[in-house]
Parts: C-alpha cells; sequence; structure tokens
C-alpha cells in the first residue's frame, strides 16, 4: 500500500481526494434535487385530485336529482316496471343498437 501512495506526490493524492469530495457533493445535489422534484410532482398531482374530488363533491348532488327526475319520470309511464314476455330482449337489442332488420 505504501508503495501505491508513493507513486504520486501529496499534490496529486489531495487533489484526487478534491476531485472525489467534488463528485460527492454534487452526487449529493443532484439526489436532493430529485426528491425535491419527486415531491413537488407529488404535491401538483396531490392538488389536481383535490380540484377533481372538490367538482365531484359538488356535483354529486345535481347529477342525484337528475337521476332522480328520470327515474320519477320511468316511474310514471304506464307499465314502464312490468317484466316484458320472454323473447322480447334480443329484438330490444337490436332496436338500441340500430339493427332493426326483421328475422
Amino acid at each position: 500500500m505504501t508503495t501505491i501512495l508513493r507513486l504520486f506526490p501529496l499534490k496529486v493524492w489531495i487533489g484526487i481526494g478534491v476531485v472525489a469530495l467534488i463528485l460527492a457533493l454534487y452526487g449529493a445535489y443532484r439526489f436532493q434535487e430529485a426528491r425535491a422534484n419527486r415531491a413537488v410532482a407529488e404535491a401538483r398531482q396531490a392538488t389536481v385530485t383535490v380540484d377533481a374530488l372538490d367538482k365531484v363533491a359538488t356535483e354529486t348532488e345535481a347529477v342525484r336529482q337528475d337521476q332522480q327526475e328520470k327515474q320519477r319520470e320511468v316511474d310514471e309511464i304506464p307499465g314502464s316496471s312490468d317484466r316484458l314476455p320472454d323473447g322480447y330482449g334480443d329484438a330490444l337489442e337490436r332496436v338500441r343498437r340500430g339493427n332493426s332488420d326483421s328475422r
């Protein structure tokens, strides 16, 4: 080990140490910068999520009222709660899809 140390003068070893220290500090800086960037991205995502949840919370009551009104309208139609006879499901599905071809 002492022979390796004697290959270069003390100034060279100090220079290597300074370069190693600079690289270590730069690596630590980049690591902290990456952590900070992740934290900022998570904060942005949380803000977007909170905004979306607030919007949903404010619109939920209006959507429920709209659904209740539509359900009342359907309930007012005579026979809307009656079961359809067997075999009508396929025909209704064709009409719903726009394929009203007769058999």
